[in-house]
């Protein structure tokens, strides 16, 4: 009988559910031994490993001790505990937090999964295994499993780490915020090229259904003046990607003739295609990978699927001859279809149980895949073209492929608070380019329609998030990082009443004038792994009430936003000086510390550096 036990590694069926936190109390620890809060790294490894536990020399952290123990299932070592006492610091990273920036007092497990817009009980596309401290600790584990993180939570003196594994790799950092941010991207990579253009506006929904619908959409945009930068097409594959889900690699030429996308750009617009690592159980291409042994497979040898949707299998990227089919079906799709950019979508909802070509199991690798994908795609990219990557999942190391974005969250005012936490969170995690969804993903009853549109349903696309709403979340995109329009509905501002109409397209076209500094933050984030989006726990760590501030961010060193979180206009800006000019209508600023601000929907809290942005084009006070 197959024990489930593959020598030197864990168990491929866990006794408890690992999604859930409560579940991971069934482990006992034994204590190990202490180590100071030192950087730099040592790798845990059973007792019985030649060189366990050595660790390299460096400078002291304050206060305390790191204490290190074996987690067990029963009788089965399946993983390390790392605890790190805590004094009345934050502590900031993990990845995506749709619920609080600041993970003091929270527990959660860091498990990459679909959340479709459900972000209850610490869920999140995009998980990483860093953590750092106001008080100068940093934390990173080197493991593509889950995690627990507590960080304080059950006891509020110490932030407790349990990594599943056999072994695992403890980097401890030191330095202040910006200084931990750097080690972590110096260890694991900084972000990479991203294009002037892609600074610019992408318009897309779910999704553009044919060649002539983005050309009369592009010319609504243009007879209004609209910026549009980049046009995305989810649906641009033969069959119905929004009911499998999956990716075939064959264009539906009904739909996207042969060089539809040298017609777009002729216009001035980039195109952006979406992938994603699945294949449709049973179709000709799953058929072929099969037989040549490029899937991950489950305990009884037949192709994985993944968690949530048992029609889809899994590229195994851990396989070398695997990568490199995938590069050769992106470097395929680059000479024929000639994208400018391409949105690597899902990589979550990998099977624990799967069994990967290098020997590792799903439980190894369920965060880490992603980040493989990724790479395969970026190394298929030939060198000196640049096709930047617009991603969903991640982990350690994805920042370099590299902007992502922070997934389903839902159209209404919630939701766009819970996408600007995960934004901020991401970036404290690392992550120097983010975005998110403007307007929202979706509205209620929405989901089902894309399926039911490319089925053949007559739909319209509407537009389907409150008009206030919608203009709000498309000021704040048109001052993030990364500006892209997305969702069930109609995300283009053309479709919207006004005032909010105009109140949109101002914010886009205002957004021009900044793009200067978004560049040179770039600059500085491939130098130093400083993200663009610095929420005030970065930029001024020492203050309490900064550390606070999660409801706004300087974008790069010379701009300060402050969206508008719900209805009315209404907002707080907290300064530490008065050194900021409004840039888009808002009141100005007198003195440090919290002020209370009201804007009409023709303005938006964004201030500048004095004499980093040029006054508005129509002359109006800025």
């Amino acid at each position: 009988m197959d024990s489930g036990v593959t020598p030197g590694r864990l168990p491929r069926v866990l006794p408890f559910d690992v999604a859930d936190a409560d579940a991971w109390g069934c482990l006992s620890l034994v204590p190990v031994g202490n180590i100071p809060l030192t950087s730099d790294r040592i790798t845990l490894r059973p007792p019985t490993d030649a060189g366990a536990g050595s660790a390299q020399s460096g400078s002291s952290l304050p206060g305390g001790a790191v204490r290190l123990s074996r987690a067990l299932a029963g009788d089965v070592p399946v993983g390390w505990e790392v605890r790190v006492p805590l004094g009345t610091e934050s502590v900031f990273g993990g990845g995506e937090s749709y619920r609080s920036v600041d993970l003091r007092g929270t527990r959660r497990v860091l498990l990459n999964s679909e959340a479709e817009g459900e972000f209850g009980a610490g869920a999140a596309y995009l998980t990483v295994p860093f953590f750092w401290s106001t008080a100068g600790w940093g934390l990173l584990l080197g493991t593509g499993g889950p995690v627990l993180a507590d960080i304080g939570a059950q006891d509020a003196t110490a932030a407790r780490f349990v990594a599943l594994g056999r072994e695992v790799d403890v980097t401890l950092l030191r330095g202040d915020p910006a200084a931990l941010l750097r080690s972590y991207a110096d260890r694991t990579g900084r972000v990479g090229a991203w294009p002037d253009w892609a600074f610019g506006t992408w318009m897309s929904r779910a999704s553009y259904l044919s060649a002539a619908e983005i050309h009369r959409v592009l010319c609504e945009l243009r007879a209004a003046d609209c910026p549009v930068d980049v046009v995305h097409v989810d649906a641009w594959l033969a069959g119905n990607v929004f009911r499998d889900f999956t990716c075939s690699w064959q264009p539906d030429r009904a739909r996207f003739p042969e060089g539809w996308t040298d017609a777009v750009r002729e216009r001035g617009v980039r195109v952006s295609l979406w992938l994603n690592p699945f294949v449709l159980a049973g179709s000709p291409l799953d058929l072929e990978l099969r037989r040549k042994q490029l899937l991950l497979i489950g305990p009884d040898g037949a192709p994985a699927a993944t968690c949530d949707r048992a029609h889809r299998h899994i590229v195994d990227f851990t396989n070398p001859a695997a990568a490199e089919w995938w590069g050769d079906q992106v470097l395929h799709l680059l000479a024929e279809e000639r994208p400018d950019a391409l949105k690597l979508d899902f990589g979550e909802e990998i099977p624990l149980g799967a069994i990967c070509r290098d020997g590792r199991t799903g439980l190894e690798v369920r965060n880490a895949y992603a980040a493989l994908y990724q790479r395969a795609t970026a190394e298929a990219i030939p060198a000196g073209q640049v096709v930047p990557l617009f991603c969903r999942s991640g982990s350690t190391g994805s920042q370099a492929t590299p902007c992502h974005w922070v997934g389903d969250t839902p159209s209404n005012w919630d939701g766009m608070a819970q996408a600007l936490r995960a934004c901020l969170s991401l970036s404290l995690s690392g992550f120097a380019l983010v975005g998110h969804d403007a307007g929202g993903f979706y509205t209620p009853g929405s989901m089902a329609l894309p399926a039911r549109r490319l089925d053949g349903e007559d739909l319209p696309f509407t537009a389907d998030v409150e008009p206030e709403l919608f203009g709000r979340w498309a000021q704040w995109a048109a001052f993030s990082p990364v500006t892209r329009f997305h969702g069930t509905g109609r995300r283009e501002p053309t479709a919207y009443p006004e005032p909010w109409r105009s109140a949109a397209i101002a914010a886009l076209r205002r957004r021009r004038d900044v793009l200067p500094l978004l560049r040179a933050a770039l600059g500085e984030a491939q130098r130093t792994g400083m993200p663009l989006m610095r929420p005030t726990a970065l930029t001024h760590s020492h203050d309490p009430l900064a550390r606070r501030a999660w409801h706004q961010y300087q974008l790069g060193p010379n701009l300060l936003v402050a969206p508008v979180l719900a209805p009315g206009g209404r907002t707080t800006v907290w300064t530490a000086d008065d050194e900021w000019e409004p840039i888009v209508g808002a009141p100005r600023l007198h003195g440090a510390g919290l002020h209370e601000v009201s804007v009409g929907p023709d303005a938006f809290p964004v201030y500048a550096r004095p004499g980093t942005v040029p006054q508005a084009r129509d002359g109006a006070e800025s």
